[in-house]
């Protein structure tokens, strides 16, 4: 296989960036209306003399999880003598099933990495302390076999997360077990985190910051026999617990929930000002619907960085400049589909990436999207590439969130707040309308 294709394809890994990676890092907050998203996140942390409980929204593939590698920087190699923070990092996907989360798993995975972390990063060993008694209440779930008084306390929390995360019987079971115990779970909880905090107060920290990414990315669901959403069962009916812990704690927020009927609760619930991630502005508002340069170059930077660092320039990977702006505009703004098109285009063309790669991506996004959408989502979908605004009423709140959650609809912020439509699905037209073979 040619080397120097293999080298680039890597070079667009989507993975959010990662200690070492800080020479890839562009700054896009000029181009998505100066959010100041790491700054406002810091300076609560800081600011605050007790624990503080923050929540962050965006699209999924907005970059959330590099602005929060981000803050973590700012937060453990501080400037100009502010507070030096510990901070855990909670990446949901790798300890939960995003089709079916709630607290007793996010207490768990948090409790789990915070003694993990301490242990590899700090050479802090948290001891079990009060869990030894709640360990005793899950013995007769799968757990007979392993006592905590032999064990790390992270080796007795991988356990359960493992099995709370590829059993759904299991997971079943350890909720019932754990549901009535909640309140001493989360106080055996704090009294881990507040040893873990003593103790890196005595290596110079002055606390524990834990972020928990990714549970953006949990799945949406109506509750069997309830009415409601999963969504809602966690960050709505059991906020008084994710709230609860004696340290700052930052969770990821799916966005359809941000904007939702419940936006004012999550505001009052978590912290007030709800930070947004929005999209980078690739083309002005609707009617105009011009090329916007400024976020295109922002996207040029992005490119060019990633192939610096494998020792390749524009011109091996783009059969022209037009080519590469093609793509650009494709992705909407959205960071990590530009990583996802390249590759895809690297796949399906090899080097350099021609105006018919742009176009199949194209393609088979206009199809996915096809498949998915419905009468009611055609509605705020023409709304919105009229006048780059929704109308929400009782009647549309479904189909826009479910537009919002499938980025078939993008949030910007860099004027007044506005949606536009994914330019993959910007030549689709609803099916009365469609001529004959359209995909």
């Amino acid at each position: 296989m040619d080397e120097t294709l293999k080298r680039i394809y890597n070079a667009f890994d989507p993975s959010p960036l990662h200690k070492g990676q800080q020479a890839l890092y562009v700054d896009l907050d000029e181009v998505r209306g100066h959010s100041g998203i790491v700054s406002h996140l810091k300076k609560k942390i800081l600011l605050t003399n007790g624990p503080s409980c923050q929540v962050l929204t965006g699209h999924r593939g907005s970059g959330k999880s590099t602005e929060l590698w981000q803050l973590r920087q700012a937060l453990e190699t501080p400037t100009n003598g502010a507070d030096r923070m510990f901070v855990v990092q909670v990446q949901a996907d790798d300890e939960l099933d995003r089709n079916d989360i709630d607290f007793p798993d996010v207490l768990i995975a948090m409790i789990r990495q915070i003694a993990g972390q301490l242990r590899e990063r700090a050479g802090i060993e948290l001891k079990p302390g009060y869990f030894k008694d709640r360990w005793q209440r899950l013995k007769e779930l799968a757990f007979s076999e392993v006592s905590l008084d032999e064990m790390e306390l992270e080796v007795g929390m991988a356990k359960i997360t493992s099995t709370i995360r590829s059993s759904p019987e299991s997971r079943r079971k350890i909720r019932e077990a754990l549901e009535p115990d909640t309140d001493n779970w989360l106080s055996a909880a704090n009294d881990i985190i507040g040893e873990a905090v003593l103790k890196l107060n005595e290596k110079g920290c002055r606390g524990l910051v834990v972020v928990v990414d990714d549970l953006d990315k949990m799945i949406t669901r109506e509750i069997k026999d309830t009415g409601m959403l999963t969504t809602e069962r966690l960050f709505i009916h059991r906020s008084a617990q994710l709230t609860a812990f004696k340290c700052h704690v930052i969770y990821t927020l799916p966005i359809e929930l941000a904007y939702s009927h419940h936006d004012a609760n999550i505001r009052r619930v978590y912290g007030g000002h709800l930070p947004v991630v929005p999209m980078t502005k690739i083309e002005t508002p609707p009617p105009e619907n011009k090329a916007f340069t400024p976020g295109i170059k922002k996207f040029r930077e992005i490119i060019s960085a990633r192939l610096t660092s494998v020792g390749a320039g524009d011109d091996v990977l783009f059969q022209s400049g037009k080519v590469r702006d093609d793509l650009i505009k494709l992705t909407g703004g959205q960071p990590t589909e530009l990583m996802n098109f390249i590759r895809e285009a690297l796949v399906t063309d090899g080097l350099p990436i021609t105006s018919q790669g742009v176009k199949r991506c194209r393609f088979e996004l206009m199809r996915s999207y096809r498949r998915q959408l419905r009468a009611d989502h055609w509605l705020l979908i023409e709304e919105a590439r009229r006048t780059g605004q929704i109308e929400r009423t009782e009647g549309n709140e479904k189909a826009f969130r479910q537009l919002l959650d499938s980025r078939a609809l993008l949030l910007y912020r860099n004027d007044e707040e506005w949606y536009g439509v994914n330019p993959a699905i910007d030549q689709l037209q609803p099916p009365a309308s469609r001529p004959a073979g359209q995909p």
